[in-house]
C-alpha cells in the first residue's frame, strides 16, 4: 500500500496520465493516499520504536492527517475549473494549485523527517539484518525530505506570500531527487524480503541438485522395497519437471533412502575392516542381487552410512556420499560388463 502511494507521487505526472485519468481529481485522490499512508507508516514506526506508548499518540497521528486531507480537499476545491494541469509542474503562479502544494508537501516535509526519525531510532533497537534495511528507509525518507519536500515548500510559499520564488527550478530538480528517494526507501523495505528469496532460491537448487544426486541409490532401493516411496517412480525426464514442494520431495527422498537401507540390512554382509564408502556401496549392491535371487538374509542388521555424528545434516551428508559412490561403482560395473 505504502508503495502504491509513494510511486503515484511519479505516476500521476508522467506522460499520457491525462488519457488514462481525465480531469483533476486524481491529483487530490493520490495526495490525500499519500497523507493518510504517511500517518499509518508513522504510527506503524512509533509501535515499533515504543511498543509501550500511550494509544492517543497513534491518534495524533491519524488526527493531524486528516486535518491535513480536508485542507487539501477545501483548497483543491478553490481552484478554477479552467486551469487544465494540475502537476507540481505546471503549478506556475496560480494562487490555488501553490496553496494545494504548500499544504501537501508541508505534511510530507513533516512525514518523511518524523518517518526517517523513527526509523532510525527503530534500527538502533534490534540486532538483525533489519539494521541495515531500516537506516536505508530512513535514508531514502530524508532524501525525499531535504531534497524534494521542503525545498516545494519554501518555493510555493514564496510565490504564493510574496510572488517571488526563493528556490527556482524546484519543479525540475526536485523530481529526480524524489525518485532517489523513493528507490531508497523501496529497496531498504525490500532488503530482508529479497535476501529471504534469496536464500530461499539457494536452498531450492540445492535441494533440487542433491534430490538428482540421490536418484540412483533411491531407485535401486525403491525397486526393492516399493513401500518405501511416497510418490510413484518417474522417468529421469520427466523428474526434472518437478519444480514444486521441491525441498519436501528431497527430504522424503532421504528418509526413504534411508528406511530402504534399513530394509536392505540384513542382506548386507558385514563390513569388515574396509569401511570406505565404495565398500559400502559394493555391499549394497550385492545386497540387492542377493535379494533379487531370492537368496536368505546374511546377518541380523547392517548399519550402512552411517553418520560420524548425530543430527540431521550429517545423515544427509552420508547418504549423498553413498549415493555418489553407488553411482560411480553401478558405472564402473556396467562399464566392465560392456
Amino acid at each position: 500500500m505504502v508503495f502504491l502511494a509513494l510511486s503515484a507521487q511519479l505516476m500521476v505526472g508522467a506522460a499520457g496520465s491525462s488519457e488514462v485519468f481525465p480531469g483533476q481529481s486524481p491529483k487530490l485522490i493520490q495526495n490525500v493516499i499519500l497523507t493518510l499512508f504517511f500517518a499509518l507508516l508513522i504510527v506503524l514506526l512509533q509501535s515499533a520504536v515504543s511498543p509501550v506508548a500511550k494509544p492517543k499518540h497513534g491518534w495524533i497521528e491519524v488526527a493531524i492527517a486528516l486535518l491535513t486531507c480536508l485542507a487539501l480537499i477545501s483548497t483543491f476545491a478553490s481552484i478554477d475549473s479552467d486551469v487544465g494541469a494540475v502537476n507540481y509542474e505546471d503549478a506556475g503562479q496560480t494562487p490555488g494549485l501553490l496553496a494545494f502544494y504548500a499544504l501537501g508537501n508541508l505534511y510530507m516535509s513533516y512525514a518523511t523527517a518524523r518517518g526517517a526519525h523513527l526509523a532510525w531510532t527503530a534500527s538502533d533497537h534490534t540486532r538483525s539484518r533489519a539494521r541495515l534495511s531500516l537506516r536505508l528507509a530512513s535514508a531514502g525518507l530524508a532524501v525525499n525530505c531535504i531534497g524534494t519536500h521542503i525545498p516545494r515548500v519554501v518555493s510555493t510559499s514564496g510565490r504564493l506570500l510574496l510572488g517571488i520564488d526563493p528556490i527556482p527550478g524546484t519543479e525540475t530538480w526536485t523530481t529526480p531527487i524524489l525518485a532517489i528517494g523513493i528507490i531508497a526507501f523501496f529497496v531498504g523495505i525490500g532488503y530482508p524480503g529479497g535476501r529471504t528469496l534469496v536464500v530461499k532460491i539457494r536452498l531450492w537448487f540445492e535441494a533440487r541438485r542433491d534430490y538428482r544426486k540421490l536418484r540412483p541409490l533411491w531407485s535401486a532401493l525403491s525397486s526393492q522395497f516399493p513401500e518405501i516411496a511416497l510418490f510413484p517412480p518417474v522417468h529421469p525426464l520427466r523428474e526434472m519437471l518437478h519444480f514444486r514442494s521441491m525441498r519436501f520431495r528431497y527430504y522424503r527422498r532421504i528418509i526413504e533412502c534411508r528406511d530402504g537401507l534399513v530394509s536392505l540390512s540384513p542382506y548386507i554382509a558385514d563390513l569388515g575392516d574396509d569401511k570406505t564408502i565404495i565398500r559400502q556401496a559394493e555391499l549394497v549392491r550385492d545386497a540387492i542381487v542377493r535379494r533379487s535371487e531370492g537368496r536368505g538374509p546374511v546377518s541380523e542388521a547392517s548399519v550402512i552410512a552411517a553418520p560420524a555424528v548425530s543430527g540431521m545434516e550429517a545423515d544427509v551428508q552420508e547418504l549423498l556420499a553413498l549415493a555418489c559412490a553407488w553411482r560411480k561403482f553401478s558405472d564402473r560395473v556396467g562399464n566392465s560388463a560392456v
